[in-house]
């Protein structure tokens, strides 16, 4: 942890966020309710996600569910039908390509399932390991913490962590949160970073954890 802020601080953040949760009108909310979540599609949106707002990627991939829930279904899609029915999320090409491509070895290695190993799903050419922790946390209730860039830039800004990537927050966190701590960690904050610590025009007024913000005295880490 960042040495300004405390253990039971930290601790205490989560605690308040969790709370907090519910009231906030956040789009990544959305996810929860937009579609048939499966781990297959819980995949499938994760890549689509990359590098695209949420409110595109939730109508790309209720577009795509609709011709395909299933890696047999998805390959039984052309490339170019599954980018244009993707289309306009970011690298849409890039992504259709990967679908099909992650759709494949998952029929021919995997008996078409979602495997629920870390190390299994990021040997799938397609799948990075944020996609990976994302997927195991929210397909698979797996007590890891799932680091985007949502995440990263919120905690270094609160001070819990001193990091300069995603994956050495990713790190950093597995080695000092206890596993209760972890459970939907990436959905608390990724929705306070939506509706509340946003990147431009951050509601401090009415932020929930403001009194433990190191951002707000402009205060940097030793570490």
């Amino acid at each position: 942890m960042a040495k300004y802020v405390e253990r039971e601080d930290f601790f205490e953040i989560i605690d308040i966020l969790t709370l907090a949760y519910e009231e906030w009108d956040a789009p990544a909310k959305a996810f929860e309710k937009g579609y048939e979540r499966t781990p297959f599609t819980i995949l499938c949106s994760t890549v689509l996600s990359f590098r695209t707002k949420d409110e595109e990627t939730l109508k790309a991939a209720q577009r795509l569910f609709e011709k395909a829930k299933t890696p047999r279904e998805m390959i039984r899609l052309s490339e170019e039908e599954i980018a244009e029915t993707i289309y306009p999320v970011g690298f849409y090409r890039k992504k259709a390509a990967s679908l099909i491509e992650i759709s494949r070895e998952l029929l021919e290695n995997f008996d078409e399932e979602v495997p629920k190993s870390y190390d299994e799903l990021i040997s799938i050419r397609g799948i990075g390991p944020k996609t990976a922790a994302i997927v195991l946390e929210n397909a698979f209730a797996e007590e890891i913490v799932a680091v985007d860039t949502h995440v990263h830039r919120i905690l270094n800004t609160l001070g819990c962590v001193n990091s300069k990537t995603p994956i050495e927050t990713m790190k950093r966190l597995s080695e000092n949160l206890p596993p209760e701590k972890r459970r939907g960690l990436n959905r608390i904050l990724v929705a306070f970073g939506q509706s509340i610590c946003k990147p431009r025009g951050a509601k401090c007024g009415i932020c929930p954890v403001y009194q433990y913000c190191r951002a707000k005295n402009g205060e940097k880490s030793d570490e």
